[in-house]
């Protein structure tokens, strides 16, 4: 290396090969003075040669150890060093609780359906408050099966599993964490199976309540206002649809708290 002048910035530049760059890229740097440039090369060469460095006992003994293996080249161990600096510098700094704030900004983003909205938040949420302050790098799978051992066994405890699948591999996916510590794991808990039916005394009894022909409740009149919603309960309660599907409700889509109301003997704009 040789410093020279450089006539756009009016001052020195020293140009560093890509072989002597932690990036492995060709650098330059840029002195007022030709002797502060001239200053940079010795000192650079002196910290980049092991015998002029004054290395520590331990510093040659590590060398001595790598330069033993058989598959050992200087260009190796540069290449290793360069890419852990590299990851170094990307590696991310998120939280866990910054990292379910993103996730749930991007499950917003990609317009899921109300219900996945509710319960990711919940769940994410939950996560936060046990181990929100933790980097998401250093976060393993130890830690979350710890955590999920905290949840009761069951359907709950399955689902809150999916949710924090998609959480991690996603992160990992868009390069925030260097490894997806859910990859490996696998459920506690099977999903539970909805057996339960309407009789068809409760069936028909709906169907009528739709109808305008019985009242949703004791104390109420009948009413039209679910009559467009007649052929949907038909032609779901004949085809299979589960109960939970068929009388789920929202306070704003009042069209789907009939059924649920009805059973409860609550009117149809109740809250959850």
């Amino acid at each position: 290396m040789t410093p020279f002048f450089y006539p756009a910035r009016k001052n020195w530049r020293v140009q560093i090969p890509a072989s002597e760059t932690e990036t492995g890229k060709r650098t330059s740097r840029f002195f007022p003075t030709k002797e502060e440039a001239e200053e940079f090369i010795q000192e650079h060469y002196k910290a980049g040669s092991v015998q002029l460095a004054e290395l520590s006992l331990h510093e040659k003994h590590v060398l001595g150890v790598i330069r033993q293996s058989s598959d050992y080249t200087p260009d190796l161990l540069l290449d290793a060093w360069r890419d852990y600096r590299a990851r170094q510098r990307t590696r991310s700094s998120f939280t866990v609780t910054q990292l379910c704030e993103a996730y749930y900004a991007r499950q917003v983003k990609e317009k899921r359906s109300d219900r996945t909205l509710n319960d990711d938040r919940w769940r994410l949420n939950k996560l936060a408050m046990a181990l929100g302050a933790t980097s998401a790098n250093d976060c393993t799978a130890a830690d979350l099966f710890q955590y999920l051992e905290t949840i009761p066994p069951g359907s709950n405890r399955r689902s809150h599993f999916k949710t924090l699948k998609k959480l991690w591999r996603w992160a990992f996916q868009r390069g925030d964490i260097e490894a997806d510590p859910m990859a490996r794991m696998k459920p506690a808990d099977s999903w539970g199976v909805n057996v339960e039916h309407l009789t068809p005394a409760l069936y028909t009894q709906i169907l009528r309540v739709i109808a305008g022909k019985e009242p949703p409740a004791k104390g109420q009149e009948a009413t039209n206002d679910f009559l467009t919603l007649l052929p949907y309960f038909v032609l779901a309660g004949l085809g299979g649809v589960r109960n939970c599907e068929l009388i789920r409700y929202k306070a704003w889509r009042p069209g789907f708290a009939m059924g649920r109301h009805f059973l409860e003997q609550k009117p149809y704009f109740h809250s959850p």
